[in-house]
């Protein structure tokens, strides 16, 4: 095609699509405006290079089956023509009367411009109407237009949708799930009202004659760009998978983003040759692809030995868990064990082999919470070296919202500006042929992470081909939160480990479920990593990959603690051949002395040497226990940093070095972990809440904590004497010695439970309740009371003479687990009428999250098999965009999680002077001024600072401090501080002292014990 307008553009194309509001264009001398095809084009070229460059084999061939007859070459030309098409609706009065609006303040120059062009655009025969009429013109989001518009251009003569003559025609569905797509290309799905409600924007009678020809001229000039004619491309519009929705959705909103950078897409003036447009375009898309390396894993050859040089040899249960995954096609694995194990290796390596088995275009792995998740990008980091090819480089983004803040994400993004500057100057290629020359070398540089601040931003961290983040981001994609689709879309090209199952509530399990179901119907692979997972769970997981599949599954009978079920619902099971390793522990159930004698008691063992943990179950209690402790040992002339309080109400600018703190100095030693850590504390006490209980790599000499369910007290036996090297070093008071039934001698570390005695002798595990005099325990509201109590029950079943409780995992896990989370404990008198209150608490409260779930879930099919509708998917924006903060109350929105929300404000220390800073000292000037543009690295630099600074400064508000009594004011009565990077943002000004001066009135910050309510 050249539609050169060797004597004036057409009308068609005088519609605009982008202007240079943030004066982009203009700084390289470029337009003020940038053609609506232009932007067309430069989409659809985006959609074709990732096409070719990103997608793995088995996407394209769901999309292939749904816009292209099965043949994928047809469908990559559908999918480029959607892509173009997508802000089709931009050509409609409503949206072309905003062209020259400046949000960002006044600019004469681009006014002066929207003067001028809509002057030459009426003059070349575009219908715009005058300006009068124009700003009366009926108004609807372009993105609702195109999806009203689209279907009727093509030929549906459909009334009750395209506002056309004729009765509905069932051939054109196609045609309207299509444009449905489109209408969902800002985040939302729109539903038929709106879709039809968008008419009057375009039609003749409301906005002006012309339009509808503007849009035929337009469609076809990118069908003909595109090469496939009007009817071969409405022909194959049938997307029937559930799937191919969000993929055919995502793929067309990453599209649009990447065109719509104007430093990789330049605006385009009219005049020149609309060939010459395309071509640009497409060598752009591929630059682009190139620059932010958006592209498939190139999975390294070899095998175990290749992957993990360190450990060159699986252990017999690795081994067994790669032997039974599939030659071909996507599986499903579920691996339970115990910490330390080596579940996440066997992880890696079986993602390893299902990319190059299915061509799966990266990792996805999702922790339970933001520190985890930190942990674990340092492994990922460490495995592509190894899984890459010598001297490739890939994207590997941590995503979750404090990820700026987050050093290892400033190296990564270090590491990726060092890439490319050595790419533009081809030193690197010089330096390490040099190297290898000079040194005698032969062996070739590793693969190599690296990181683009394009995958910082808000959904796209999950599009990077490697990543590592929470599970909220998949819980979701399977809930119609803003721009669920790109989230599916990112996680379905590449295979998902989900991280420590057992750790997450009904609420999460319900849209785990519903996700797994999807990513199965994209033909997506998942391994999910646990200790002992209950039977209902483990169940649930293997029905969803089923019902993604639409198969039954079929069990071979066989047992182990890896599961394998492949696309065709077959069960199998393995494990390792060698004995498993015991891990004894000695459980000493005691009544909660109280604060006073706890603090006491543990400063009396620690004394003279030894590393303790005292883990609450909430903030409060443990920030009473550390003032006592720190109070006690000071007075004894102990060393401040020998006792440590470490909870989740601190900022990250005060936490973050805690946590390294401590790691550093009870993890393992970072040199030579078969050795004693040279930084580990004489004696040291850390107090601390379920922080410490997953994220953290850690070592304790004892733990002291609170009662909670049986697999977390599993899950926090793994802190206790974890690195062997320094069990020589460890006081006597921590260790156990007990015979055997046979006489064998036990040498076996210490677990202390604490739990509130009660009446009969029973913990008191009830919440407060209004007319309820009874004790009450406030870790009720926290963990339900029935688990508590059959926890507690379980565990003074199993004492022995001497009061202890011998816990052998993982051999007694799956026992312990069951006997709270399967039947139904049964007793009589007072500990049956405690049993029965609290099991008919805790189903009231499971049904509460079932229901919760079932609000929200969009799952692929329903409990039948049919299909989810695409009507069912539509959303808007009162459901959110899946964060929480500032949310209060839940309403229908989308939510990761249930537990306690928070409202996550910034906090900023006002000094005497009425200066702000970072720190109550006044050394650390905040930086509030606008750094949009980056055009620099010392401006990228600054802006990379202010960003994390702020990040730093997130303080969490729990959302029950805004109700009740003592009710702190709503974010929105606060004072907005006009300074562009927070003007959007909640901003609690705080006196050195840390009392709030404006916004949350009534609370108080310290860095040593966290935030507080007044």
């Amino acid at each position: 095609m050249d539609r050169t307008q060797k004597n004036a553009p057409k009308p068609w194309l005088w519609v605009v699509g982008k202007t240079d509001l943030r004066r982009a264009s203009r700084a390289t001398g470029g337009p003020l405006w940038n053609p609506l095809f232009a932007h067309m084009l430069d989409t659809a070229a985006c959609a074709e290079a990732l096409w070719d460059h990103y997608l793995p084999p088995f996407t394209r061939t769901r999309l292939a089956e749904a816009f292209g007859g099965g043949e994928e070459a047809l469908a990559k030309k559908v999918v480029m023509v959607l892509a173009a098409l997508h802000d089709l609706g931009k050509a409609a009065p409503c949206f072309l009367r905003m062209v020259g609006d400046s949000y960002r303040g006044e600019d004469p120059e681009l006014d002066q411009a929207s003067q001028d062009w809509r002057r030459q655009a009426r003059a070349a025969g575009l219908p715009l109407p005058d300006d009068a009429q124009m700003a009366g013109a009926p108004w609807a989001r372009h993105e609702h237009i195109t999806a009203e518009a689209l279907p009727r251009i093509l030929g549906c003569e459909c009334r009750r949708r395209c506002g056309g003559a004729g009765r509905y025609n069932n051939a054109a569905k196609g045609l309207h799930a299509a444009a449905d797509i489109l209408g969902g290309h800002h985040g939302h799905i729109p539903n038929p009202a709106t879709v039809q409600s968008a008419y009057p924007a375009t039609a003749a009678e409301t906005a002006g004659d012309g339009w509808e020809p503007v849009h035929q001229d337009l469609v076809d000039a990118v069908l003909e760009t595109i090469g496939i004619g009007r009817d071969e491309f409405a022909a194959v519009l049938r997307p029937q998978r559930p799937s191919a929705i969000p993929l055919a959705l995502g793929l067309i909103v990453i599209s649009d983003w990447l065109a719509s950078d104007e430093t990789r897409f330049p605006y385009r003036r009219l005049g020149t040759a609309c060939s010459g447009w395309w071509k640009t375009a497409r060598d752009q898309a591929h630059q682009a692809i190139d620059d932010l390396r958006l592209k498939a894993w190139p999975t390294a050859p070899g095998g175990w030995p290749e992957l993990f040089p360190d450990t060159p040899t699986p252990r017999p249960f690795q081994a067994a868990g790669l032997a039974a995954l599939p030659t071909t096609g996507p599986v499903m694995m579920l691996v339970e064990s115990d910490t330390g194990s080596g579940k996440t290796k066997l992880a890696l390596a079986a993602a390893h082999h299902v990319a190059q088995v299915t061509g799966a275009g990266g990792v996805y792995q999702a922790m339970p919470t933001r520190a985890s998740a930190g942990q674990v990008a340092g492994v990922l980091e460490d495995f592509l070296r190894f899984a890459l090819p010598p001297g490739v480089k890939a994207p590997l983004a941590v995503v979750h919202g404090t990820a700026k803040a987050d050093s290892r994400v400033h190296a990564l993004l270090d590491a990726g500006e060092k890439a490319k500057a050595e790419a533009e100057t081809d030193l690197f290629d010089l330096t390490s042929f040099m190297g290898l020359a000079m040194s005698g070398e032969s062996e070739p540089e590793r693969g190599s992470a690296v990181l683009d601040e394009w995958y910082l931003r808000r959904w796209l961290g999950l599009v990077s081909p490697f990543a590592v983040g929470t599970v909220d981001q998949i819980v979701l994609g399977s809930q119609r939160s803003k721009h669920w689709a790109v989230r599916l879309f990112g996680l379905c090209t590449k295979t998902v480990i989900i991280d420590e199952a057992h750790a997450y509530e009904l609420y999460q399990q319900r849209l785990l479920d519903a996700a797994v179901a999807w990513l199965a119907d994209a033909g997506t692979s998942v391994v999910v990593l646990s200790a002992t997972l209950p039977t209902v769970i483990r169940t649930s997981l293997t029905e969803a990959w089923c019902k993604g599949h639409r198969v039954k599954a079929t069990d071979s009978g066989a047992a182990g603690p890896i599961t394998v079920i492949d696309a065709q619902g077959f069960v199998t099971r393995t494990g390792p051949t060698e004995a498993v390793p015991s891990l004894w522990t000695a459980i000493d159930l005691q009544p909660d002395p109280g604060p006073e004698a706890l603090a006491e008691d543990i400063i009396s063992r620690v004394e003279h040497g030894g590393v303790l943990a005292v883990l609450r179950t909430r903030v409060d209690p443990c920030v009473e226990l550390f003032e006592l402790v720190r109070k006690k040992t000071a007075a004894r002339g102990w060393d401040p940093h020998e006792v440590v309080l470490l909870h989740s109400r601190f900022m990250p600018r005060d936490r973050q070095p805690l946590e390294q703190t401590i790691e550093g100095k009870l993890g393992p030693n970072p040199d030579n972990k078969a050795k004693p850590n040279p930084s580990r504390p004489k004696r040291m006490i850390v107090i601390a809440t379920q922080v410490i209980e997953q994220s953290l790599d850690i070592d304790f000499d004892l733990l002291i904590t609170d009662l909670a369910p049986t697999d977390l007290l599993i899950q926090r036996r793994g802190r206790v004497h974890r690195h062997k090297p320094n069990d020589e070093q460890r006081p006597s008071w921590c260790w156990h010695e007990q015979l055997l039934h046979d006489g064998t001698p036990l040498h076996m570390p210490k677990m202390q439970v604490l739990w509130k005695p009660g009446i009969d002798g029973l913990p008191v595990v009830e919440p407060p309740e209004k007319g309820r005099t009874a004790p009450a325990n406030l870790d009720g509201l926290v963990y339900s009371p029935y688990p508590l109590l059959a926890s507690w029950r379980v565990i003074k079943h199993k004492q022995g003479a001497n009061g202890l409780t011998i816990l052998n995992t993982p051999a007694d896990s799956a026992e312990l687990i069951e006997a709270v989370y399967g039947e139904r404990q049964i007793s009589a008198g007072t500990a049956g009428q405690l049993l029965d209150r609290a099991w008919a608490a805790w189903q009231a409260n499971l049904t509460d999250e079932d229901q919760e779930a079932q609000a929200r879930i969009i799952a692929p099919y329903d409990a039948d098999g049919t299909p989810v509708r695409m009507s069912q998917l539509a959303s808007g924006e009162d459901i959110g965009d899946g964060e929480t903060e500032g949310a209060g109350l839940r309403g229908i929105k989308a939510l990761s999680r249930l537990g306690e929300p928070t409202i996550n404000a910034i906090a900023l220390y006002q000094q005497p002077d009425d200066t702000l800073t970072y720190d109550p000292k006044g050394q650390q000037a905040t930086d509030l001024r606008y750094r949009g543009a980056q055009r620099t690295m010392r401006e990228k630099t600054l802006y990379r600072k202010q960003q994390t600074d702020l990040m730093l400064n997130t303080l969490p508000i729990p959302a029950h401090w805004f109700t009740g009594k003592k009710s702190l004011p709503p974010p929105r009565t606060w004072p907005i501080l006009d300074h562009p990077p927070v003007r959007r943002s909640p901003v609690a000004i705080l006196a050195p002292d840390g009392t709030c001066l404006s916004g949350p009135l009534g609370i108080r910050y310290s860095p040593m014990t966290g935030l507080e309510q007044i």
